[in-house]
């Protein structure tokens, strides 16, 4: 804010006159000093005055903007509050944020986990209901899940025919103990011998075993063995076991369908002309 300044007229008087008064104060009577001080004084009041009104706009201005620099100084301070509150707010969000983030992480992966546990109940389930079942009155295998046939294919020897010397009894059921892909010459063995287990892989070549049973083997706990077509038909009528006589795209499917485990089953009892064998 700008001060009222004197006008020059002002000044030159005042010069003027203080030289007039030194000038005349070494001969003048004092009446005529005392009569020019007070002239002069009256003047320097009006000057006063003048001055005062001049000023008066100034101060009132400088009056508002004390009081707006008040005001401005409480909004800084609610700013500054509010800004400290806001910091503290983004800074109480990014932590929620990190939490949520890591509880809906934690989400999905329970999810995910959900959906695997229940793929794998569901394919436990579909093992444990799935059996093969025997029909030997309409001369087809049906893989079943519960009491529902889910396929069904055509066996060549019903009842089943017996190759081999003599050998146990058929049981009306008995489950899937292993299944091979290709026969092999002999089975796996293993044993454990001094508190250790000992294995031995089957073994690699040909042999009356893996001529007989030829393709996809599913060998049950009993004497029927599920195979495709033999190798050798002679070896196969020398090897001793119980026989579906299945072709070779029915032993497929049975193969992918069943598990270890799977359990077999014939429908109707042994008839009375089935020969060589009893079923219990």
């Amino acid at each position: 804010m700008k001060m009222p300044q004197l006008e020059p007229r002002s000044i030159s008087f005042i010069e003027k006159a203080g030289a007039f008064l030194r000038a005349i104060s070494q001969t003048a009577r004092p009446e005529l000093i005392v009569t020019a001080g007070a002239v002069i004084l009256l003047v320097l009041n009006a000057q006063r005055i003048v001055l005062r009104k001049a000023v008066q706009p100034a101060q009132t201005e400088l009056e508002i903007l004390l009081e707006r620099r008040e005001e401005s100084t409480l909004i800084v301070g609610e700013n500054i509050a509010l800004r400290e509150l806001k910091s503290r707010d983004i800074s109480r969000f990014k932590s929620d944020l990190s939490l949520l983030t890591q509880s809906r992480r934690a989400l999905y992966e329970g999810g995910l986990q959900l959906q695997e546990e229940k793929r794998l109940l569901e394919k436990q389930w579909e093992i444990m209901s799935t059996y093969l079942l025997i029909d030997e009155e309409a001369g087809k295998i049906h893989v079943m899940r519960e009491e529902q046939s889910l396929e069904s294919y055509p066996i060549e020897y019903f009842p089943a025919q017996i190759f081999g010397p003599q050998i146990a009894a058929l049981a009306a059921t008995a489950a899937i103990v292993s299944k091979e892909r290709f026969a092999h010459p002999e089975r796996g063995k293993s044993e454990e011998v001094n508190g250790q287990l000992q294995w031995e892989p089957p073994q690699v070549g040909q042999s009356i075993r893996s001529n007989a049973l030829g393709e996809y083997v599913m060998f049950t706990k009993g004497p029927l063995i599920l195979h495709g077509p033999p190798k050798k038909p002679e070896e196969h009528g020398a090897f001793a076991h119980y026989c579906l006589g299945l072709s070779l795209p029915v032993a497929r499917r049975l193969y992918t369908n069943s598990y270890i485990g799977t359990k077999v089953k014939f429908k109707q009892a042994v008839s009375a002309g089935f020969s060589q064998g009893v079923r219990r």
